[in-house]
């Protein structure tokens, strides 16, 4: 009595030649196709591993950079205001200016100009939202 799946078939030499052939064939396309994804992936792992801290550095020197324009930027406006402090201080004629614009007593033909407060700008705006919203009843 034959059982299909389980009976052993007896193969000629040739036909196990021609089975070990295709087996070694398929092996070695396995092994060529293996070998290519494994050195793509080292060879992304490898460009990672590398370019990432390049990467980081470039960032790096960029903030670098953009640092140190606005430190020579601030720097730059403190020579300014040190330039306006020093001619404030010792310029009579503007602390007598100064002296006229805080007791409201201008000069003939002499315009004050003042900036407004915060809290004047906040009345201001207070005033311009009421004319803008009508009350309703």
């Amino acid at each position: 009595m034959k059982i299909p799946f389980l009976s052993k078939p007896h193969h000629t030499l040739e036909e196990l030649e021609s089975i070990r052939a295709r087996r070694t064939d398929g092996i070695n396309r396995f092994m060529g196709v293996s070998a290519l994804i494994f050195m793509g992936l080292v060879a992304f792992l490898g460009s990672m591993l590398i370019l990432k801290p390049i990467m980081e550095l470039q960032q790096l020197r960029q903030e670098r950079d953009q640092t140190v324009y606005e430190l020579a930027k601030a720097h730059k406006a403190e020579v300014e205001a040190h330039n306006v402090y020093l001619w404030m201080t010792t310029d009579a004629e503007y602390r007598e200016q100064i002296a006229r614009d805080l007791a409201d007593m201008a000069m003939a033909d002499e315009i004050i100009v003042r900036r407004p407060t915060p809290a004047d700008i906040r009345r201001r705006q207070q005033e311009e939202q009421k004319k803008k919203k009508p009350r309703r009843n």
